[in-house]
């Protein structure tokens, strides 16, 4: 991993301040660069969104600023990693956890399973899995309107190596 090295050149406080808002900000600053101007230099009007185009326009402030996306980028792999690790966590305990009451009834574990299901969705969007084949199966009602059911059917590739004994 390379170290990165981050050059301030001959920005002023509030430059800097505006460029690590604009990259490092939560919302709704990351990004925005009109709100971003509007807070560091404590200004409001119509011109505001022109003055931050200006100033994101400049070569100095766009070279920090890249600097600083270089930075943030390296961040984003660590926050994808934590995640993963959360949501992993999340779905262990939420598809076999069995909860009761302060009486001790046992709870449905409908809820859970449901967080359990959107914690795989939310992995699944970020580590995409290909399968080796997938066949869409409709049925449909005899009235001819189109509403029915669709199967999605996944098959598993058959290996290409068997072995005889």
């Amino acid at each position: 991993m390379e170290k990165i090295t981050i050059s301030k050149g001959n920005l002023s406080q509030q430059e800097l301040d505006f460029c690590d808002l604009y990259v490092f900000g939560c919302d709704p600053y990351a990004g925005n660069a009109r709100k971003c101007y509007e807070d560091v230099y404590k200004v409001t009007g119509a011109t505001t969104r022109k003055q931050a185009q200006e100033l994101l326009e400049r070569e100095d402030v766009q070279i920090y600023i890249g600097q600083l996306q270089k930075v943030a980028a390296y961040k984003t792999v660590d926050i994808k990693t934590r995640l993963t690790e959360k949501l992993l966590h999340i779905i262990d305990e939420t598809s076999t956890a069995e909860y009761t009451d302060r009486r001790g009834t046992k709870l449905s574990p409908a809820p859970l399973r449901s967080v359990a299901v959107q914690a795989s969705k939310a992995l699944m969007e970020m580590y995409p899995v290909r399968v080796a084949q997938e066949n869409k199966l409709e049925l449909s009602g005899g009235d001819g309107n189109g509403s029915g059911i669709t199967f999605n059917v996944i098959v598993p590739s058959a290996d290409k190596k068997t072995n005889e004994e």
